[in-house]
């Protein structure tokens, strides 16, 4: 993994405030412009004039018509890539795109089961939905600004799952960052040789150990993780990538009673989302994803590294009315709409 280079950032903020730019009904811009301005503001001396740097293209004239036709192409590749994001796997995978593992939420506080305020649990849970789309969008923006041709599935599906994964990675320590709080994530390496019928039960031991998820949200979340894997099983992933990663969310709501009186309880809530890296080696992943679930032994070969990042509420309602805008501009849907079908939701069966 490695995270954005100065260029990047300022393309996509470029992008962001385009978008909002957009989105509040005034004229386009010229990203090239903004990033350039961004990347002189973050290089020059504190009292260097970035309005300097002026925009190649004329305020009116053909130039200005490019510039707008130019804005509304990136403006619709964006939104179709968002809208794909919803689809479920078979369905992109029969369009000729390679799925995005979506993102999922616990909607059950964690650490306590009686005793907590409903409404509250229920914003937390939201929340992270919510924040969980944003990363979506600064993923998607990327993906498009450094790979415009997208992917061939059918030669470069391994290439297109780790780029995929590693935008996903940026989006959370790059754009994100400030409304979530993270430290230096955890890397381990696993080698099992066991029987293909319990690569399922291994893989979520090792992934949530420590996250304090208990086997019935386990288990809720193996539909899920299943669900989409079977998506992928038309994918060819030959080539010469010896691995292939996955950027995986997870998002829970600790709840911890700060007085540690059970019987005067003040419970915080502390939207969380785990960041599970995950590569496999390729042909570790091509028996796990095949239809033959046997008794037959394979060695699995894989790594991850698990990153902790805990959502700044009041950080991330200052910016919400900005991504409002700019998901109702991109994708018709508000910001909780989308985040609604983007999130996979678990529950304890009643």
């Amino acid at each position: 993994m490695s995270g954005l280079n100065i260029e990047a950032a300022a393309k996509i903020s470029a992008f962001v405030e385009d978008l909002y730019n957009a989105a509040q009904g005034g004229p386009p811009v010229d990203e090239e412009m903004l990033a350039l301005r961004m990347l002189a503001t973050a290089n020059a001396d504190a009292d260097f004039d970035s309005s300097r740097i002026t925009s190649p293209f004329a305020t009116n004239g053909t130039d200005r018509v490019a510039l707008d036709v130019k804005a509304a192409d990136r403006f619709d590749e964006f939104a179709d890539e968002m809208k794909r994001d919803l689809l479920p796997p078979q369905e992109q995978v029969g369009n000729g795109k390679v799925p995005k593992a979506p993102p999922v939420v616990i909607e059950d506080p964690i650490g306590v089961e009686t005793g907590y305020d409903k409404a509250e649990a229920l914003k937390n849970f939201g929340y992270l939905k919510d924040a969980h789309s944003v990363c979506q969008m600064f993923t998607n923006i990327s993906l498009l600004q450094t790979n415009p041709g997208g992917f061939d599935i059918t030669k470069e599906a391994a290439e297109a799952f780790n780029v995929q994964a590693k935008l996903a990675y940026n989006a959370m320590t790059g754009p994100m960052a400030g409304v979530y709080n993270f430290s230096q994530g955890v890397h381990t390496k696993f080698t099992f040789d066991i029987r293909k019928d319990e690569v399922h039960d291994k893989l979520l031991g090792t992934m949530f150990d420590g996250m304090r998820i208990d086997e019935a949200h386990k288990q809720e979340i193996d539909g899920r993780i299943t669900a989409f894997t079977k998506g992928l099983q038309k994918i060819k992933v030959d080539g010469p990538k010896p691995t292939i990663d996955f950027a995986l969310r997870f998002g829970l709501t600790p709840v911890t009673n700060i007085t540690g009186d059970p019987q005067n309880q003040v419970l915080a809530y502390e939207p969380t989302t785990y960041l599970i890296y995950f590569t496999i080696d390729a042909d570790s992943f091509r028996k796990c994803i095949s239809k033959n679930n046997s008794e037959e032994r394979i060695i699995l070969n894989y790594e991850q590294v698990v990153t902790k990042f805990e959502l700044n509420v009041d950080r991330f309602l200052k910016l919400r009315p900005k991504y409002d805008a700019m998901f109702a501009k991109a994708t018709g849907m508000s910001l909780k709409a989308y985040g609604d079908k983007l999130n996979q939701s678990v529950k304890k069966k009643a």
